[in-house]
């Protein structure tokens, strides 16, 4: 890779960066733009750095989204909390839009979740409990009446033991 004089201490920064973890381009550019920290560049020297760790492969929004989403997706997070752990780690609009269009059944992940859940066949069967699972799915990014309805058909299922 080669790299312009300008921007050789901008990469060497953001290639140790990247070497603890992955980052979106968006905050990439927060990073190096950050001026809490002792060493902050320009916008501009930022954004060039950012074309060319991308054109070399080091960052890929596109591949920290397919990775990011299986995560979440794992956790059974609702469609909301998907959203904003996108938008925190700025994933373009564009991005975010296409990770919460992938026709995902919600209604089935939260009963998943609540299935997965320790105690919560003990909860499900007290109003409290009922109640606190269902704030446990709002949290978690569902919608309230998709919480009402995981929870009651969870609770009017027979067999705990999927």
């Amino acid at each position: 890779m080669e790299i312009p004089k300008d921007l050789s201490e901008s990469v060497k920064r953001a290639l140790n960066r990247l070497a603890i973890g992955d980052l979106t381009c968006g905050e990439m550019q927060a990073y190096l733009t950050d001026c809490r920290r002792k060493v902050f560049f320009s916008a501009e020297v930022a954004e060039r750095t950012v074309c060319l760790l991308v054109q070399e492969g080091f960052l890929d929004d596109k591949r920290y989204l397919k990775l990011l989403v299986r995560h979440l997706d794992a956790k059974c997070y609702g469609p909301r909390r998907i959203r904003q752990e996108l938008v925190r780690r700025r994933f373009s609009p564009s991005y975010v839009e296409a990770a919460l269009s992938r026709g995902v059944d919600y209604s089935a992940r939260a009963l998943k979740f609540l299935k997965e859940r320790n105690g919560a066949e003990t909860l499900s069967k007290t109003p409290a409990g009922r109640k606190k699972l269902q704030d446990a799915l709002v949290r978690y990014g569902y919608d309230y009446s998709t919480a009402v309805a995981a929870v009651n058909n969870f609770s009017r299922d027979d067999d705990f033991s999927d």
